[in-house]
C-alpha cells in the first residue's frame, strides 16, 4: 500500500493538473473571442443574420401587418407611405419583408440541428470503429449524397405531405450525410492520439470515449459545418417555398413570395427584388460568419 504522502502528492498533482487544463481551455476561448470579434468578416455576417433575426421575431412592431390590404394602393411604386411599395394586393412589401424572415429562421436553424445530431452520431460511429462498420455506414452515406437534394425533398414532401416540421426534418434527413463525413474525418484524426489511448487503457466504454474525450475535441469543424449547411438550409427552405412545398398563401414567407409576384416582375418589380435581396443577404451573412469561422479557427 502506497505511503498517505505519496497519495495526497498524487492527488494534489493531478487537482493541479485539472486547474492548469481548464484555465489553458479558458485562455483558448477568450483568444477565439478575441480573434472572431476583430475579423471584420465574422461581425458583418453577425449582424446581418441578427439583423433578421429581430425583425422575423419583431417586425410587426416596427411595420404594419403583412396581411393588411389596401384597395386603394395597388401595386403602388415605393413611396413615403410605402417605403417598398406595395403588392398586387396592396399589401405592403416592407412588412411582408421583415416578416417573411420568420419563417425560413425557424425551417433552417432546426434542420441544421438535426442534421449535425444525426451527421455527429454517424461520424463519431464510423470514424471511431472503423473496418467493416465504417465501410458499410460509409458506402450508404455516398448512396444518400448520390440523391439531389431538391428533388428528393420535393418526392418525399409529395409523400408525406409539406406541413413545417415535415420540411425541417426532410431537409435534416438529406443534409446528414455530408455532415457525417465531415465528422467522420474528425474523428479518425484523434482516435490515435494519446488522450484516446490513454482512456481506452483505462478501461472507459467506447461510448463514454467517443462523447466525451473526442467530441469536445473536434468542435471547431462542426461548428463550421454547421454554418455551412444553415446557408445551404436557408437556401434550400426558401426554394422549397417557392416550388409550393413550403407554407401557403398568405404567408409571407420570401420563396413563397417571390413565387405568387414574380408574374408581375416586369410592371412591378419592386414586389419580386426586395424579397429576392433579403434572401440574399440573409445568405450571404451566413457565409461571411462561415468565412470568418474558418480564417480564425485555422491558424
Amino acid at each position: 500500500m502506497a505511503p498517505a504522502g505519496v497519495v495526497d502528492d498524487s492527488r494534489t498533482q493531478e487537482m493541479q493538473a485539472d486547474v492548469a487544463a481548464a484555465l489553458e481551455q479558458r485562455r483558448q476561448r477568450r483568444y477565439l473571442v478575441r480573434a472572431l470579434l476583430r475579423s471584420p468578416t465574422f461581425v458583418i455576417g453577425v449582424l446581418i443574420v441578427l439583423f433578421w433575426v429581430f425583425m422575423g421575431i419583431f417586425s410587426t412592431a416596427f411595420t404594419q401587418s403583412p396581411l393588411a390590404q389596401h384597395p386603394f394602393a395597388i401595386l403602388q411604386s415605393p413611396s413615403a407611405a410605402h417605403w417598398f411599395g406595395t403588392d398586387d394586393l396592396g399589401r405592403d412589401v416592407l412588412a411582408r419583408t421583415m416578416a417573411g424572415a420568420r419563417t425560413v429562421l425557424i425551417i433552417a436553424p432546426l434542420a441544421t440541428l438535426l442534421a449535425l445530431l444525426w451527421g455527429g452520431i454517424i461520424g463519431l460511429i464510423a470514424g471511431f470503429y472503423r473496418g467493416i462498420t465504417d465501410d458499410i455506414i460509409m458506402r450508404l452515406v455516398d448512396v444518400l449524397l448520390a440523391l439531389p437534394v431538391i428533388i428528393t425533398s420535393i418526392l418525399i414532401l409529395s409523400l408525406f405531405g409539406k406541413s413545417l416540421a415535415i420540411v425541417i426534418v426532410v431537409i435534416g434527413a438529406l443534409f446528414t450525410p455530408v455532415v457525417s463525413r465531415t465528422i467522420r474525418s474528425a474523428v479518425i484524426g484523434e482516435r490515435e492520439r494519446e488522450y484516446v489511448m490513454a482512456a481506452r487503457l483505462r478501461g472507459e466504454r467506447s461510448a463514454f470515449v467517443m462523447a466525451r474525450e473526442i467530441l469536445p475535441n473536434i468542435t471547431q469543424p462542426i461548428i463550421v459545418e454547421g454554418t455551412v449547411r444553415l446557408g445551404y438550409a436557408v437556401f434550400t427552405a426558401a426554394t422549397l417555398s417557392f416550388l409550393g412545398f413550403g407554407l401557403g398563401p398568405p404567408s409571407p414567407d420570401w420563396g413563397l413570395t417571390i413565387a405568387t409576384e414574380r408574374v408581375d416582375l416586369q410592371s412591378a418589380p419592386w414586389t419580386v427584388l426586395f424579397p429576392a435581396f433579403a434572401l440574399a443577404s440573409l445568405v450571404v451573412g451566413v457565409n461571411l460568419i462561415t468565412d470568418g469561422l474558418s480564417s480564425v479557427f485555422s491558424k
